[in-house]
C-alpha cells in the first residue's frame, strides 16, 4: 500500500474571497447576470454547437436540443459515426471533424457550445470557446490542473460568459434535498463528510500493458482525439469511445467522475463557494511500477482537510472519499497475497476490518443507514456528519434523510419546487441571464479538488510534500 500527501500552499484567504456569493448557488439560478447573446441569435434561440455527440456527449446534446428556444447550429465530433447519428437528430447543422476550427469557421453564428469530450481535452476547446466569449457548458472535471482551473474561471468572467459544469444530477431533488438539509443546519456544525462509490466503473476495467497496437479505424480522427496528451498508438476498445477515464494520460479516475457528483451537493448546501482544502493525503494499493505510470489506481482512499466555515462553525472539517473495499474488489485471498507481510498472522474478518479501515465506508454506516428509509446502505453515497446528526444521501434519485444524536430521531426532507434541468438551466441563463447552479466561478474550485486529490496520487513515496 502507497500513501502520499501533499500540502496546497493556499492560504484560506484566498479561497474564500468569493464565499459571500453564496446566493449566486441557489438552486433555482439563474438570477443577476446579463445573458451574453449577439445578433447571432435574431429569432430570441440560442445558436449553439456541441463538440462531442456520442455517449455522455449525446446526453449532452439532447439535454440542450431539447429546450424550445435552442437552435443546434453545428456539431463536431471526431468520430464519423459519432457524427453521422447525431446530424439526423439535428438536420440543416453544419459537420465538423475539428473543434477548433468549428470555432473559427462559425465565426459570431453560434453563441454557445458544449464541451463533452475525454478530461484531456476539456482545457483547450473550453479556453478557445471563452476566449471568443462564447457561453459554455462543459462536462466534469473542467480540467486536470489547478493552473488550468484558474484560467478558465479568469477567462469565464472577462468573458461575461454564461458556463455550467457537467454536474447535471444538482437539478434532480435528491443532490437538491441533501443541499437543502445542509443550509437548513439541522445536523449543526460540519465535523466530517464521507463520500464514497463501490460502483466500481473504470476501476474495474482490466489493467493491462503493454498493449498491441491497431489499425486506426477510418472513421477516427486519432490525431485529433489524442489533442495535447503524449502520442501512443490506437488499440481497438481500449481508449475509444469509453474506456479513456482510467489512464492517466486521458482522464481523472474514479474521483474525477463520480467524485464530483457526490461532493457537488455538499459544497453547494454547506455555500463553499471558492474554498479549498488545506492539505490533501491519498492511500491506494501498489501496482507495478509501469502501470501506476499508465493508470489510476483501481481503488484510492482520498482525505482533504478543510478550513473553518461557516457551515462547520468556523472549525476545520475534513472530507474523505473512497472507492470501494479492497477486499470486496480483490477477494480475501489476493489481499492476503499482496499483504503478505501484514496478513500473515490474521484470520479473515481481521483482514477485512484491517483493510475496511483503509477502504471505507465504515461498518457503522450500514447501522446508520438501516435505522432511515433508504434501509441498505448504498453502493456510492454520502454521510455528513453535523455536531447535532448525521445526513445520508443516496446517488442519485433517492430521499437522502437525517438521523439526530440526540433521541436518535429520523428526519425526512420537505418536498422542493421544481427546477428546470440542469441543461436547461443553462440556457435560460444564456437566454434571459443569470447564474447557473454549477458556475466556472465555483465549480472550477470543485474541479481543483479532483486535481489536488489526483496529485496526491502521483505522489512518490518519498517525503514530498
Amino acid at each position: 500500500m502507497r500513501k502520499t500527501s501533499l500540502t496546497t500552499g493556499l492560504g484560506r484567504r484566498s479561497f474564500l474571497r468569493l464565499s459571500g456569493s453564496a446566493g449566486l448557488f441557489g438552486l433555482a439560478g439563474c438570477a443577476g447576470f446579463p445573458a451574453l447573446l449577439s445578433s447571432r441569435s435574431p429569432n430570441s434561440k440560442l445558436c449553439h454547437a456541441a463538440i462531442g455527440t456520442g455517449n455522455m456527449a449525446h446526453a449532452d446534446l439532447t439535454g440542450i436540443m431539447s429546450h424550445p428556444q435552442v437552435q443546434i447550429t453545428a456539431l463536431c465530433d471526431v468520430d464519423a459515426d459519432f457524427l453521422a447519428r447525431a446530424a439526423k437528430l439535428c438536420p440543416g447543422a453544419r459537420l465538423y471533424r475539428n473543434a477548433l476550427e468549428m470555432m473559427e469557421k462559425e465565426g459570431d453564428r453560434i453563441d454557445s457550445v458544449n464541451v463533452s469530450t475525454p478530461d484531456h481535452s476539456h482545457y483547450g476547446y473550453i479556453r478557445e470557446a471563452l476566449t471568443r466569449k462564447l457561453n459554455v457548458y462543459a462536462q466534469k472535471p473542467l480540467c486536470r490542473s489547478v493552473r488550468e482551473c484558474r484560467e478558465v474561471e479568469r477567462l469565464a468572467a472577462d468573458a461575461g460568459a454564461v458556463t455550467q459544469m457537467g454536474t447535471q444530477i444538482a437539478a434532480h431533488d435528491c443532490d437538491r434535498e441533501t443541499a437543502a438539509f445542509l443550509r437548513s443546519g439541522v445536523i449543526g456544525d460540519v465535523t466530517h463528510v464521507w463520500i464514497f462509490s463501490n460502483r466500481g466503473g473504470q476501476s474495474k476495467a482490466s489493467h493491462k500493458w503493454p498493449l498491441e497496437p491497431s489499425p486506426v479505424p477510418g472513421t477516427l480522427d486519432w490525431k485529433t482525439w489524442l489533442a495535447d496528451a503524449p502520442y501512443r498508438p490506437y488499440v481497438k476498445g481500449v481508449y475509444h469511445p469509453a474506456a479513456w477515464r482510467r489512464w492517466r494520460d486521458f482522464g481523472s479516475s474514479w474521483l474525477g467522475d463520480l467524485g464530483l457528483h457526490l461532493l457537488s451537493p455538499v459544497w453547494i448546501g454547506m455555500d463553499l463557494g471558492t474554498t479549498g482544502p488545506l492539505a490533501v493525503s491519498a492511500e491506494y494499493p501498489e501496482e507495478t511500477p509501469e502501470l501506476m505510470r499508465q493508470f489510476w489506481p483501481r481503488n484510492s482512499h482520498v482525505t482533504w482537510d478543510m478550513p473553518g466555515v461557516k457551515a462547520s462553525g468556523g472549525k476545520p472539517f475534513r472530507i474523505e472519499w473512497c472507492d470501494g473495499s479492497v477486499v470486496d474488489r480483490m477477494g480475501m485471498g489476493a489481499v492476503k497475497d499482496k499483504w503478505s507481510a501484514k496478513t500473515t498472522n490474521l484470520d479473515d474478518g481481521e483482514v477485512r476490518a484491517a483493510m475496511d479501515d483503509i477502504y471505507f465506508p465504515p461498518n457503522w454506516f450500514a447501522d446508520l443507514f438501516a435505522k432511515t428509509p433508504i434501509g441498505k446502505q448504498p453502493l456510492q453515497g454520502r454521510v455528513v456528519e453535523g455536531t447535532e446528526g448525521w445526513l445520508l444521501s443516496v446517488h442519485f434519485d433517492v430521499a437522502p434523510a437525517v438521523v439526530l444524536k440526540k433521541g436518535g430521531r429520523v428526519l425526512a426532507p420537505e418536498k422542493l419546487p421544481p427546477v428546470p434541468t440542469h441543461w436547461h438551466e443553462y440556457v435560460n441563463c444564456c437566454l434571459g441571464g443569470g447564474t447557473p447552479t454549477s458556475s466556472f466561478a465555483w465549480a472550477g474550485r470543485l474541479s481543483e479538488m479532483v486535481v489536488l486529490g489526483n496529485e496526491a496520487m502521483t505522489r512518490k513515496q518519498d517525503g514530498k510534500r
